[in-house]
């Protein structure tokens, strides 16, 4: 630890709770005419008129969702409130508000907890979201950050992932298993640092960018949505990736009460999961992608006259398909195996 470095912050107790609430609270400016009362006042106040209120919550703890020693906070504040808006994006709905909550210790310094803000101040500006709630505690168990995300929904839009019927197309919106991949090579690189490794080297992480990012500053696919919704093409399933593939694809199917396939050489993986792969025999990007998670990309279902009307600016992989629960969950290998598809959890 630089002590120099740490010996030039704030601690958060010669500030105190409420002048530190409001320092946090002066990076935020309501914009959306949802919002009738933003912060400042007891309770945020919305006027969502005719649409559907569409809320969900993400809780990340340390030690459980981050590890400080390679996670920078503004990241976290980031990647809590992309998870948040994105459940509310998979009913189909646009999030125009957020609620954030944090347990801080005392370890932490005024300016640790401007970077965490400073994440979700970024995250919120890009998808068009309002801060109108804020409230910051204190925490003898390290850092936590609540974030929940409310916006609005047509009825006639809103999708859920129980809407999936026999033969409707299985799409992605992005690849899947970088985000995984870029967590193992921090966990290895950590071992390194540390001397846990035995390896008598510095950590490298170069050539690794993009899975780095995936993992630690995922992007949602707003546009992807938008242009749905300008084309009048509502998904009949659809679901946020966050415990990989083969948990979405079960999660569709259970609700939706149908079977599905999904075939192997259709799943988009990034490249450098298997140059990673290529370094490390113990990893398989086929495996990160099933079953890795934190892709945060959009798993849905579309009828199959849809089809016709994809051009290439979608920039959408149709990864199988959906089929009668008799079927079951399989993946169907190049060389047309069947092979049942499991997730932990189900």
């Amino acid at each position: 630890m630089d002590t120099k470095k740490e010996s030039q912050k704030t601690p958060i107790r010669d500030l105190g709770k409420y002048k530190l609430t409001d320092r946090v609270s002066a990076r935020f400016i309501s914009s959306n005419e949802a919002t009738l009362q933003g912060l400042g006042d007891d309770a945020s106040v919305s006027c969502f008129r005719e649409p559907l209120t569409v809320s969900a919550q993400k809780l990340s703890l340390e030690g459980v969702d981050f590890d400080l020693s390679y996670f920078p906070l503004k990241f976290i504040g980031y990647k809590t409130v992309i998870q948040a808006m994105g459940q509310v994006m998979a009913m189909n709905a646009v999030p125009l508000q957020l609620l954030v909550c944090a347990g801080v210790s005392q370890r932490f310094y005024v300016e640790d907890i401007d970077e965490l803000f400073l994440g979700i101040e970024v995250a919120a500006r890009i998808y068009g979201a309002d801060v109108t709630a804020i409230d910051i505690q204190s925490s003898y168990t390290g850092l936590s950050l609540a974030v929940t995300a409310v916006g609005e929904g047509d009825a006639g839009l809103l999708t859920r992932r129980s809407g999936a019927r026999d033969n409707d197309l299985l799409c992605l919106s992005g690849n899947v298993g970088a985000a995984y991949m870029g967590l193992k090579l921090l966990e290895r690189e950590k071992r390194v640092f540390t001397g846990e490794s035995g390896e008598d080297q510095l950590p490298d992480l170069k050539g690794y960018e993009y899975i780095l990012e995936r993992y630690l500053k995922p992007e949602l696919p707003k546009q992807l949505l938008e242009n749905l919704r300008e084309d009048d093409l509502v998904p009949t399933s659809m679901c946020l990736l966050t415990n990989g593939l083969a948990h979405g694809v079960l999660s569709i199917a259970k609700a939706s009460g149908t079977g599905a396939k999904l075939f192997v050489e259709k799943i988009p993986i990034a490249r450098e999961c298997f140059d990673l792969a290529q370094k490390d025999k113990d990893l398989s990007p086929l495996v990160a992608a099933l079953n890795g998670g934190d892709d945060y990309e959009m798993l849905f279902s579309l009828p199959l006259k849809a089809y016709e009307s994809l051009s290439k600016e979608y920039n959408i992989d149709i990864i199988g398909h959906i089929c009668d629960a008799s079927h079951g969950c399989m993946m169907i290998t190049p060389d047309g195996r069947e092979i049942k598809l499991e997730s932990p959890g189900f």
